[in-house]
């Protein structure tokens, strides 16, 4: 007798009525004992926005990488195969199961009778327990590990599974339940090779995102394209959080003008000069700004040292702060303004001139240690009337979001176009439509942690 496949799901919300999916499934296999066999989990791209992440605590950048339900199903079906389901809470649970099968056009019926939930078995094993599962474990004294997480919930259902079993493993509704799954059959359909689960955490570098680029050790003069990649960087930092998705951009982008690391990272060391620069106008630093500096460093794989040399470097003389502000801009063509410093280059003299003090830190014997010469920043704005949209689950309700942006002389609009300004996303990785089409038409997609300090400084004009 095949035993238990005792199953939990993340779902982007509570209805698939209302387009809401599986975002991650995780499935305990046990005997009939209810002894753990066997277990598998995997994240399930939802192909739209995550919904309450602050409760299940996954991440678009994760998703993002795993597969869809249409190819997860072959796997999932082949693991409940002959078995009993259970769950706690079972009707939530197979409902979306139904939904995202049909969704595949795989119509399932599962049987009533051939799936068990814990949660209505607790008025039966734990009398005096609410419905809650944490309140269910604690009671029969189950570990419960990873709460709001699928795998976690499961072992956890699992084990208040086990704990019924031991109480009482004569009652009948257990044959009943095996015997209607044994008459249950579930789609045979091909499992695909090389097919491997996506857990949480996926997208998280084992080094640094730079480490997508080539080591190129040869000197070449930066293409004008490297103005393009700044432009870049400069919508990817505008909430100083380089996201999963935006790494892939600037990768690419570096890519596409023929940037090797080395030349990268010297961009990167300038870009934080040109940060320096403006942040010293008045002559000093603020905690604020030393704050900023370390987090755009961080941000771009440099460190403490980087942020102090910088400092220096802002502070040297003069000659830093005459280079030319019309930079890389938003939306702006490539403007030239981007050039090596250093080894006989033009400028490179004067410009390391006020870095001797770092005892050459400025001019590497290859260009990985040198530092490209990047102009002024432009900051980015919004300006009364620009249309602002805003998607995924907020911390704070969207609705008062919008009234704020509307207060502010903001526009909050229902669906992105090519007059957007920016879009705000519970998760700058979001995966809903809006974030997928403002990337399209290269509008920033920035978390909701930003909001606050734009409405605060909405220009009157449209000057920016």
């Amino acid at each position: 007798m095949p035993g238990f496949a005792v199953i939990d799901l993340e779902t982007t919300g509570f209805s698939p009525r209302q387009h809401d999916r599986i975002a991650e499934v995780a499935v305990v296999l046990t005997d009939t004992a209810g002894r753990v066999q066997d277990e598998w989990c995997t994240l399930v791209n939802p192909e739209r926005d995550l919904g309450p992440q602050h409760v299940h605590g996954i991440s678009a950048a994760d998703v993002s990488l795993a597969p869809t339900f249409a190819v997860v199903a072959p796997h999932l079906a082949r693991l409940l195969e002959g078995r009993v389901i259970v769950a706690h809470n079972a009707s939530f649970d197979t409902r979306f199961l139904r939904a995202e099968f049909g969704r595949v056009g795989l119509p399932v019926g599962i049987d009533p009778l051939a799936c068990l939930c814990t949660m209505r078995l607790a008025g039966t094993f734990l009398p005096s327990a609410p419905r809650g599962l944490a309140i269910c474990c604690e009671l029969a004294g189950v570990v419960h590990d990873g709460a709001h997480s699928a795998l976690g919930d499961a072992r956890a259902t699992a084990g208040l599974l086990e704990h019924y079993l031991g109480l009482d493993d004569a009652d009948p509704l257990w044959a009943q339940a095996h015997e209607a799954s044994a008459t249950h059959s579930w789609p045979g359909l091909a499992v695909p090779d090389g097919f491997s689960p996506v857990l949480r955490g996926a997208s998280r570098p084992t080094g640094h995102w730079l480490s997508g680029l080539s080591d190129r050790l040869d000197r070449v003069p930066f293409p004008v394209e490297a103005d393009d990649y700044l432009a870049l960087l400069d919508l990817a930092l505008l909430d100083r959080y380089v996201s999963f998705t935006e790494r892939g951009a600037l990768l690419a982008a570096a890519e596409e003008a023929g940037l090797g690391r080395a030349q990268v990272e010297s961009l990167h060391r300038g870009y934080l000069d040109a940060l320096a620069r403006v942040a010293l106008e008045d002559g000093m630093l603020s905690d604020a700004e030393v704050a900023d500096l370390h987090e755009v460093a961080g941000q771009l794989g440099m460190d403490a040292d980087d942020v102090a040399a910088a400092v220096e470097r802002a502070a040297s003389g003069p000659v830093l702060a005459s280079l030319p502000d019309d930079g890389a801009h938003l939306r702006a063509e490539a403007s030239g303004a981007v050039g090596p410093r250093g080894d006989g280059e033009a400028g490179g003299a004067a410009a390391l001139s006020g870095a001797d003090a770092l005892g050459g830190a400025a001019r590497g014997a290859a260009l990985g240690g040198a530092v490209a010469t990047v102009a002024a920043r432009p900051r980015f704005a919004l300006a009364r009337g620009d249309e602002i949209v805003l998607t995924g689950a907020m911390t704070r309700p969207r609705e008062d979001w919008e009234r704020e942006a509307r207060a502010a002389g903001l526009a909050p609009w229902p669906n992105v176009t090519k007059r957007t300004r920016v879009v705000i996303a519970a998760d700058p990785d979001s995966l809903s439509g809006k974030a997928r089409t403002a990337r399209r038409y290269g509008i920033p997609v920035v978390s909701e942690s930003v909001l606050e300090e734009l409405l605060g400084r909405v220009e009157v004009t449209g000057v920016r």
